[in-house]
């Protein structure tokens, strides 16, 4: 690979990491391909006051403004109502998004709802990783949601991107095999990942209704 000395490593970082900055390593190699991979990848929390990210980009990123200088307004404006039902109309006064009433103008940010801007910050991620391969976390991102707003977000995910998606949620009504497999569905429980299907004797076809399972124990019974 063409490293004439070993990294000297501390404070707990990668090697990986640490190799990549004073050594170029092209895309297609095998360190490349994990170094894009690792940069392309996001951690994201929405929160009850804020959110929080790790990865991807710097923690000053500002959604409205990438957004503005993106050109993304009106396909901002048709995501929030495909997928929310809020039917606003939008537009861009410097590198900040306004919501147009009748009477006026009135700042997006401090005029819509949390769930709202959740998503907003939700649509620019999902438009940064459209076509990257990358890791997606998404912590509680719906706890302002309601669960068909989440199912939405979901599947406008899922369907769009490259990238493997986590979702963790503490809402049930997001266990469906309409758009999840089984086996793609998990529960942790003191620390222990188990997906649905190994948690049950039972075959899980189509017609089974997850959530119903889920709240009549029938996964609990074999969490150890």
């Amino acid at each position: 690979m063409g490293i004439k000395e070993p990294p000297q490593l501390g404070n707990g970082q990668s090697i990986i990491l640490d190799m990549s900055k004073y050594h170029a390593f092209k895309d297609d190699s095998p360190i490349g391909i994990i170094l894009n991979f690792a940069n392309n990848s996001l951690y994201y929390m929405a929160m009850w006051k804020k959110d929080t990210h790790i990865g991807m980009i710097e923690n000053n990123d500002n959604a409205e403004e990438y957004i503005v200088k993106n050109g993304m307004v009106n396909d901002l404006n048709k995501f929030l109502k495909e997928i929310c039902d809020v039917d606003i109309t939008l537009a861009a006064r410097g590198d900040n998004l306004v919501v147009i009433k009748e009477k006026g103008e009135l700042p997006f940010s401090t005029s819509v709802s949390r769930g709202t801007l959740i998503m907003c910050r939700m649509y620019t991620w999902l438009r940064r990783c459209k076509d990257r391969d990358a890791l997606m976390f998404f912590d509680d991102f719906d706890d302002m949601f309601h669960y068909r707003t989440a199912e939405k977000a979901i599947r406008a995910i899922i369907s769009q991107v490259k990238a493997q998606c986590i979702f963790v949620t503490h809402n049930t009504g997001l266990a469906s095999n309409d758009f999840l497999r089984p086996d793609c569905c998990f529960i942790m429980d003191e620390g222990k990942l188990s997906s649905f299907s190994s948690l049950t004797d039972k075959d899980i076809r189509k017609g089974h209704n997850l959530e119903k399972m889920l709240r009549e124990g029938e996964f609990d019974r074999h969490i150890d």
